[in-house]
């Protein structure tokens, strides 16, 4: 297939994603459950086929495999925590840790561990004090699932990081900042969750995490 076609086919689906998106954000301000309800799995949903599109493209690497198991994965969990009748807080957790699992092995893929990497990780410990806080509140049968889940967040965050830093490519530059969004937006989630209610929240996390779907999505290109 002619590239050319390949790159008007990726901008159609991205274009597609953003209008989705934009509704999804609107609706969820307003508090428009019923469209809520619709529109947020269909972001993963066109996400999903994007990386289907590209892993197609080239080839249905193991990386793209793993990649797109871990959207399936994500897209369990937003259909758990998007529902604000009943609190499915654990049944999301639990498939995002599937979802980063599967990152994890992707991104593990012919990775080379070197010095660079415990600079990287001393980084993220020092940043993970800040989430001291989200982790003390979680009491009870939340505290040892919040804790793994930081853990597996914090391993997919440094295997992106280190792809960026050892191969400087476009691939590098996407799975660096998708890793970076979902830190932050998993972050938000978590204050909200634990410490104090953030007004519109869901807009606020969603903001950064369906773009970084989209980025790991993107990555499957590469």
């Amino acid at each position: 297939m002619p590239d050319i076609i390949v790159k008007t086919n990726i901008l159609y689906l991205v274009a597609i994603f953003f209008v989705i998106f934009i509704i999804r954000e609107i609706v969820a301000f307003k508090s428009i459950l019923k469209l809520k309800y619709i529109f947020t799995p269909l972001i993963t949903y066109i996400v999903i086929v994007i990386a289907l599109y590209l892993s197609y493209i080239s080839g249905f690497s193991q990386y793209d495999i793993f990649i797109i198991a871990g959207l399936v994965f994500a897209l369990i969990a937003d259909t758990f925590l998007m529902i604000e009748e009943i609190n499915y807080f654990i049944h999301g957790l639990l498939f995002f840790l599937f979802m980063h699992i599967c990152y994890i092995i992707a991104l593990s893929i012919r990775y080379q561990f070197n010095y660079y990497d415990i600079i990287i990780l001393a980084m993220i410990i020092l940043i993970s004090f800040s989430y001291y806080a989200v982790i003390h509140k979680a009491k009870g049968r939340l505290y040892v699932p919040v804790i793994i889940y930081m853990i597996v967040l914090s391993a997919v965050v440094l295997l992106a990081i280190g792809t960026f830093i050892k191969t400087m490519s476009p691939k590098g530059v996407l799975v660096m900042l998708a890793a970076i969004f979902f830190a932050v937006s998993d972050g938000i989630l978590a204050c909200n969750q634990f410490i104090k209610k953030i007004p519109h929240s869901t807009v606020i996390t969603w903001s950064l995490y369906a773009p970084a779907q989209l980025l790991f999505a993107l990555s499957c290109y590469y």
